[in-house]
């Protein structure tokens, strides 16, 4: 079999799709499966470290432009490499000579248009909806998205696949020495500090965790800053507006988007993570916390509670009295802290990349044999 994946979204700071493509390529390679593999990048460098390049394992070169990628150069490539499969993330060519197959980590763009930009509903709804009608086969990350793909699309669940993330190996609880406080200075963190990870937009949840953060900060007279890690999306003025609002320009961090080896340090050197997402096709942050050993306050919608499991403390995110009183007890209550620290670590182990490759792989050989699956 020859598998052409699309990952063209390496490199471009696409946060969670990054994430998985990455994570995905590195371990389908140490599976070392009978197959060839061809890597479509806009930028080789960006996976140094993660793939190495054998008589099996390539890259080819295609487009930033997603027009000229998804109707040019993805059905050329198919066809000129005599693909036995095509695996992109959401939206795939129209017509292609090989069984496509799309990941497709949520469809939050359908159930809560709200809260994307005119352009990326137009793009999402239209891309997808034409991708999965035409695919052989769709992957997605929890049971949860897996129904919401069902209802959302019509689409009968034996072609819907679930294969779960895991944390990427890299984090892991540092040796004291090892967590960089110095760069984390840098970036303007202040110790103590509550941390929440995310790109800035709404779903993220982020205003209300600042309002609870303003209760938490009144009640318990905690010396804590809130230091918020992700870039800037749609409609992320209301959120300076809130923290300007209530004076807490020098309370409230916002780093932009961070590195994974910042990343790793900030979640090591905080007193608590906080993931209030309102809605989640996983929640990749939430383990991620967890395998760097700090206690996670998280949110009990959608998928949420099939990622953290019992090892973290769940909370109804539109509630700011909820969320105020869960981050508020993590940081006063120092044996419950640990107690979470530990149930996490133990949580975050049982997740694991190549149990995610193998799965992925079978359904390359189920669609490669017969198409639809």
């Amino acid at each position: 079999m020859k598998i052409l994946i699309d990952a063209h979204m390496v490199g471009e700071r696409e946060s969670g799709n990054e994430r998985y493509v990455l994570n995905l390529v590195r371990a389908l390679q140490a599976l070392d499966l009978p197959a060839e593999f061809l890597v479509a990048v806009t930028d080789p460098s960006a996976f140094d470290g993660v793939m190495t390049v054998t008589d099996r394992w390539r890259f080819v070169r295609v487009s930033s432009s997603p027009w000229r990628r998804l109707f040019v150069e993805l059905p050329r490539l198919a066809r000129q490499e005599k693909s036995s499969v095509l695996h992109v993330t959401y939206a795939g060519p129209l017509s292609c000579s090989c069984p496509v197959v799309s990941t497709v980590h949520d469809v939050s763009y359908q159930a809560h248009p709200e809260w994307f930009s005119w352009r990326d509903r137009v793009v999402l709804r239209c891309g997808v909806g034409a991708t999965l009608a035409r695919g052989a086969s769709v992957f997605t990350v929890s049971e949860y998205s897996k129904a919401e793909i069902c209802r959302h699309y019509r689409l009968p669940a034996e072609r819907i696949h679930v294969t779960l993330e895991a944390a990427d190996p890299r984090f892991r609880v540092l040796p004291p020495n090892a967590a960089r406080r110095d760069r984390l200075v840098e970036l303007g963190v202040r110790f103590p500090y509550v941390l929440a990870v995310g790109n800035l937009q709404p779903r993220k949840n982020l205003i209300r965790l600042v309002e609870s953060f303003v209760r938490v900060r009144q009640g318990c007279s905690v010396p804590h800053q809130l230091v918020l890690a992700g870039k800037a999306q749609w409609r992320e003025s209301e959120l300076f507006e809130v923290i300007r609002r209530a004076g807490l320009e020098k309370d409230v961090l916002l780093t932009g988007y961070v590195t994974d080896d910042e990343l790793v340090s900030l979640y090591n050197a905080a007193d608590v993570f906080v993931y209030p997402s309102l809605y989640e096709g996983f929640g990749l942050p939430v383990l991620e916390a967890m395998a760097c050993g700090v206690p996670v306050v998280t949110s009990r919608t959608t998928s949420i509670p099939e990622v953290a499991g019992d090892a973290a403390v769940l909370v109804e995110p539109s509630s700011t009295e909820e969320l105020s009183a869960a981050l508020g007890r993590v940081l006063v209550d120092r044996a419950w802290n640990q107690e979470l620290r530990a149930k996490g670590l133990r949580h975050a182990a049982i997740f694991s990349w190549e149990q995610t490759a193998r799965l992925t792989w079978d359904g390359y050989c189920r669609v490669a044999a017969g198409g639809r699956s």
